[in-house]
């Protein structure tokens, strides 16, 4: 049952369903109508059909009518046949109780039905007074196109059709007397119609609304699906991607918003990314100005005084000579230090899992923590890969160092199934999460890395328990098409204190 019902589930499937049952239930409802209205038409003109079968006999009547005297034996036998015609015509069924030919006096000359008329006398007599009056009017119409009818009391149906002769002349009529006719008949007529005409329709129903929901959703879906690549490419921050709808419908215009949208959110990222330059630029110009610039204006004066000592102390010389040392010494870590934060040298033919233990043991000697470094099942990273998770590695540690007053950090670094993983868990004093403020911009920057290589990164927090920080992404930087699970990595938990520990 699934099988069958899962096309169907589909916007393709649900259209061809809804085109089919609208065509079908439409065409039903307008056949309905058709077949009521025309039941409900032959029903109220029972009269008029009658006349109408009359007439259409009437010329053939005449053929009996010579210029000596009508053939009396040989219209009673038509008469005979057409009675018996009568009462198996369809869709009505009736029997005549009498149908007989008249000359122009109203006199009868032949008869037939179920209680026919002896010839030679007077229709006149059998009739009502509207019948009389009826036949009348039809014998003494000179262009002979008077037909009429009269129904009497006990429910019966009267009918005078005229006889026209070759030369247009009157020469009589045909009366026929009938029980009205019984509908059942016709109503089982009609339900039989009713039948064939639904399946019919039905089976026309099916093939064109099929035929033309598959072309209708067709071209829906297919407009649906580069929508879906569209916005599948935007949520891995390719806002390049547009979507290629010219229609006017709403679909079209929804499209063409979406396309604005990314065409304003690709310059937005532009716009921040020349501002996290600039910012970048005026750190940098703040450090230089406030370290290295000092220490050389420094290392000047003392220059300046050694130049003056040169000749008179000796001793004193090599004192300031010894602090011009040290200047040029600290001038060349502050120097260091910048260029690490513009690219990590420790990086250099190294590896990630070299350039981490060497990173940690420097902090470690810094920051008096101690720090544990586990590397397992390692495998081949990319230079951004590495270059990425190095970043958030500093980040963390400097995050630590300045906020969380730990005594131990526990950085792991792990590859499963082609996804890299480093954590960094420290036993701080941690923070409630809704109170990351401080580490907001960090962490934000620890994102935006791993989130151009097609992972995250993500902190947890409890106060008193400390924090963990956990960057993932493919170990070649490939987009990930699927979110991937964040590694279960408990800030509760205390960091393994056997690892390979660096401490001052």
């Amino acid at each position: 049952m699934k099988r069958f019902t899962r096309p169907f589930r589909q916007l393709q499937g649900k259209l061809m369903l809804s085109y089919t049952l609208t065509s079908v239930i439409t065409f039903l409802f307008i056949e309905v109508l058709i077949v009521a209205g025309a039941l409900g038409s032959v029903s109220l003109n029972v009269p008029a059909f009658v006349i109408n079968d009359l007439q259409q006999k009437a010329p053939q009547a005449a053929s009996y009518f010579t210029n000596t005297a009508p053939d009396a034996p040989a219209l009673t036998t038509w008469l005979a046949i057409m009675s018996a015609q009568e009462a198996r015509q369809d869709p009505f069924r009736y029997h005549p109780i009498y149908f007989a030919a008249l000359d122009t006096q109203g006199m009868v000359l032949a008869s037939a039905g179920t209680q026919p008329l002896l010839a030679h006398t007077s229709l006149l007599t059998q009739l009502t007074a509207q019948g009389r009056a009826n036949l009348y009017a039809v014998l003494h119409d000179v262009n002979g196109k008077t037909s009429l009818s009269s129904q009497d009391a006990d429910g019966t149906l009267v009918a005078i059709a005229p006889i026209v002769g070759s030369e247009g002349h009157i020469e009589g009529a045909l009366a026929m007397k009938i029980v009205q006719p019984d509908r059942g008949p016709l109503l089982v007529a009609v339900f039989y119609l009713l039948v064939v005409i639904t399946v019919v329709i039905t089976v026309l129903a099916i093939i064109t609304g099929t035929v033309s929901s598959y072309f209708t959703a067709r071209g829906f879906t297919r407009r649906f699906k580069r929508l879906s690549a569209a916005t599948g490419r935007w949520s891995h921050g390719d806002f390049t991607a547009l979507i290629h709808d010219s229609s006017e419908d709403e679909l079209g215009q929804m499209s063409r918003e979406l396309n604005l949208m990314a065409e304003q959110l690709q310059h937005l990222l532009s716009t921040r990314q020349k501002l996290a330059t600039l910012e970048e630029r005026n750190r940098l110009a703040r450090d230089l100005h406030d370290s290295i610039k000092q220490q050389i204006f420094a290392l000047s004066m003392q220059i300046g005084v050694a130049k003056r000592l040169l000749k008179q102390d000796s001793v004193a010389v090599e004192a300031r000579l010894e602090r011009m040392e040290t200047l040029v010494q600290q001038a060349q870590q502050e120097l260091t230090t910048l260029i690490r934060e513009l690219r990590p040298v420790a990086l250099d033919g190294k590896g990630l899992a070299v350039a981490l233990r060497e990173l940690t043991a420097q902090w470690a000697l810094q920051t008096e923590i101690v720090a544990n470094l586990r590397a397992r099942d390692f495998q081949t990273l990319s230079l951004t890969v590495e270059e990425a998770l190095y970043r958030v590695a500093q980040e963390a540690l400097s995050n630590i160092a300045r906020h969380s007053k730990a005594t131990l950090v526990q950085l792991d670094l792990e590859t499963s199934d082609d996804i890299v993983t480093l954590s960094v868990r420290d036993n701080g004093q941690g923070f409630a999460m809704t109170q990351q403020t401080r580490l907001g911009i960090g962490l934000l920057s620890m994102q935006e890395r791993m989130k151009a290589l097609g992972g995250d990164a993500h902190i947890e927090s409890t106060r008193g328990k400390g924090t963990c920080i956990v960057a993932y992404c493919k170990c070649l930087g490939v987009e990930m098409h699927e979110p991937m699970a964040v590694p279960d990595k408990d800030p509760g938990s205390k960091p393994d204190s056997n690892a390979n520990s660096v401490q001052q």
